[in-house]
């Protein structure tokens, strides 16, 4: 997303949503970052599953060093042994899900530098393809690698929290579409205003 486009997301937010209104107030601008559309992207969203950030990061590193300190490819990651994952500090289920994402990436089922291609719809259907990468991990990878403005990750934890806090709702799937309805087409926006108003909150 550009500059421009962000503008107009957050003036759509403020006239739409008095909520997101006033979080935008609080919380000023928040960038838009955009992460390399690698394989080492997908591999790090794996490893992120259910781990606070520092937790991940540092899990990451190890399985990074393992893999001769470069940049992690499928070739590299191939090369390590599960006993020298697990030594790392990644589960049995992330190295399942880390061996079929090889799997997939050094057959060309799938093709990581063709993702930015894809509409958001097939690159959903690309990723959960690899086994334990599910609709959490093909949304993240949407919002924060490909940028895509209208993505809502319903199940994330932290952005149901934070609608809850901030909207005083039952959850439910009719509830979350009341409410995020109005948000499109750029969902993925409000989402990072509900993230840094729990990052922030004392």
């Amino acid at each position: 997303m550009t500059a421009t486009s962000i503008t107009k997301a957050l003036n759509h937010l403020r006239r739409v949503d008095p909520m997101m209104k006033a979080l935008i107030k609080t919380h000023g601008d928040i960038p838009m970052k955009c992460l390399p559309n690698t394989f080492e992207m997908l591999a790090r969203i794996i490893i992120g599953q259910q781990l606070s950030g520092k937790a991940a990061d540092t899990i990451f590193a190890r399985i990074r060093a393992t893999a001769d300190g470069r940049k992690l490819t499928a070739e590299r990651l191939a090369s390590c042994s599960d006993t020298q994952l697990q030594k790392a500090g990644a589960s049995r289920p992330k190295i399942k899900a880390l061996r079929s994402l090889t799997e997939h990436v050094q057959t060309r089922k799938l093709q990581v530098s063709r993702l930015a291609m894809l509409p958001d719809e097939a690159v959903f259907e690309k990723i959960t393809q690899v086994k334990g990468m599910g609709p959490w991990s093909a949304q993240m990878y949407l919002m924060f690698v490909l940028a895509r403005p209208d993505i809502f990750p319903d199940n994330d934890l932290g952005i149901r929290k934070a609608i809850v806090r901030h909207y005083g709702i039952e959850l439910s799937s009719d509830s979350l579409e009341k409410i995020t309805a109005c948000w499109r087409p750029y969902r993925t926006i409000a989402c990072l205003y509900l993230w840094r108003s729990l990052n922030n909150r004392s």
